[in-house]
């Protein structure tokens, strides 16, 4: 009886034909990129079928990879481009969906980033206000929230994740968290006002 080849909750078997390195990169990535995927698109057969495409294309082009200077970081912002791309391909009453849905999910699941921007109370009508500022982040900074606070990744964890060192995860959960701060601000600043309306 052959024996099945690895594969892990995020639904990728490395190709045993295939470089021992970039089997060992994808074990090693598989499971953060799935997770990243799921969060952010919501639906796992969609972000198991996307995160095998990446991987797919990392293998035609492995050599190719390997010639970067940051292969991991290289490969995460494939992996970006795709999530994206994939986002953009959706139709504007599923854009809604997923924006309610996330927003139930940080209202759930981020206790910790609604404590680190002075949030006050974790209530839904908060959840979808930071949710709504999550979304409006770019880039790193989004990435960063996402797998540290959604995901529950450590600092380590997530900095292997996008190739980068865990200074920058930390500088760029900082900046991320201020820019949070400073798009609820408003919303913080008409509650006093109407505190003080009512005085």
């Amino acid at each position: 009886m052959s024996e099945q080849p690895f594969t892990d909750a995020a639904g990728t078997a490395p190709q045993l034909d295939l470089p021992l390195a970039f089997r060992g990169f994808q074990e090693l990535h598989g499971q953060a990129y799935f997770d990243y995927a799921y969060t952010v698109l919501g639906d796992r057969v969609l972000a198991q079928d996307l995160v095998a495409e990446v991987f797919d294309r990392f293998a035609e082009r492995w050599d190719r990879v390997l010639t970067e200077p940051n292969p991991h970081a290289f490969a995460w912002a494939g992996l970006r481009r795709t999530v994206e791309a994939e986002l953009a391909r959706g139709a504007e009453h599923r854009l809604l969906i997923e924006r309610i849905l996330f927003s139930e999910l940080v209202h759930r699941q981020a206790q910790p980033l609604m404590t680190g921007i002075d949030a006050g109370t974790a209530g839904l009508e908060v959840g979808i206000s930071v949710a709504a500022a999550v979304l409006e982040l770019s880039g790193a900074k989004f990435d960063v929230i996402i797998l540290r606070y959604l995901n529950g990744f450590s600092v380590e964890r997530t900095a292997r994740a996008m190739g980068i060192d865990e200074n920058t995860v930390r500088s760029l959960v900082s900046q991320a968290k201020a820019k949070i701060r400073a798009r609820l601000a408003p919303r913080y600043l008409l509650r006093d006002t109407a505190k003080d309306d009512q005085e």
